[in-house]
C-alpha cells in the first residue's frame, strides 16, 4: 500500500489557494504515517527517495506475510500542470 503524503489534502489546495480562506483548512502536520501502520500490523516503511525503498525488496524475498505499507513524503512544491491550468495557480 502507498500513501503519497504530501501533508496536505491536494487539489483542495488548488480550491482554497487563492481564496481568503487560507489553507488551514486543507493542509496538516506531517504524520507519521508508517509508524500508524506498523501499530496496526503492518510492515511500514517511510520513503523519502529511491535508496530507501531496499526493505521493500528484502520484504518481497521474505514471501510477504503481513501488508507493507509505503508512507511515501513527497514535496507539497509545483503540482501538476493540469491543476494549475484548471485554477490558475
Amino acid at each position: 500500500i502507498v500513501v503519497y503524503n504530501d501533508a496536505m489534502y491536494g487539489a483542495e489546495v488548488h480550491h482554497f489557494g487563492a481564496g481568503a480562506s487560507g489553507l488551514d483548512t486543507v493542509t496538516f502536520p506531517d504524520t507519521d504515517i508508517a509508524a500508524l501502520a506498523a501499530g496496526h500490523g503492518c510492515e511500514a516503511l517511510t520513503v523519502r527517495g529511491p535508496e530507501d525503498l531496499h526493505a521493500v525488496k528484502e520484504w518481497l524475498s521474505a514471501g510477504p506475510v503481513r501488508p507493507m505499507v509505503l508512507d511515501a513524503k513527497i514535496t507539497s512544491d509545483g503540482g501538476s500542470w493540469w491543476l494549475h491550468e484548471a485554477f490558475g495557480h
